[in-house]
């Protein structure tokens, strides 16, 4: 989803848009997400940055807008989110990359494999699996579960 060209988005800047998702005002973050989201991928060195920031909130705006953009860019960053200390922000990391679907499986397994013992990574991979196979988007030789 991008914007369409005109004076007035040329001028948008990601990095004030990211600044917004740490608003208290909840529509303001919304707006700035959804927005972030359609500058699509130059927004995206933004996001993945937004995604360790300190505050919970905002590392889940950051991968909800991921999850909108659905770019495989994202992926390894998504990937480390699964391991985030909030629920909510895995949960969050699931959705985008479930968004992004077959692109994001090679990164998981790999993921998984290099960190056997991580629960939450696990749990999340199996969960993004788990949905992309419910929705018809695995192919046959694609791993359908993570143990």
């Amino acid at each position: 989803m991008n914007l369409p060209a005109s004076p007035k988005n040329r001028t948008i800047n990601p990095s004030v848009l990211v600044k917004d998702l740490e608003s208290l005002d909840v529509k303001q973050r919304a707006k700035a997400r959804r927005t972030l989201a359609a500058l699509g991928n130059s927004a995206l060195p933004e996001l993945t940055k937004a995604l360790a920031n300190p505050t919970e909130w905002v590392r889940w705006e950051a991968a909800m807008s991921l999850a909108l953009t659905a770019n495989p860019e994202s992926v390894p960053n998504l990937v480390v989110a699964l391991e985030d200390s909030s629920p909510s922000v895995r949960l969050a990391a699931i959705e985008a990359l479930t968004a992004i679907g077959r692109p994001a499986i090679p990164e998981l397994v790999k993921a998984v494999k290099q960190k056997p013992n991580s629960s939450t990574l696990r749990q999340g991979a199996r969960r993004v699996l788990h949905t992309l196979k419910m929705r018809g988007k695995l192919a046959p030789k694609d791993p359908s579960n993570i143990s």
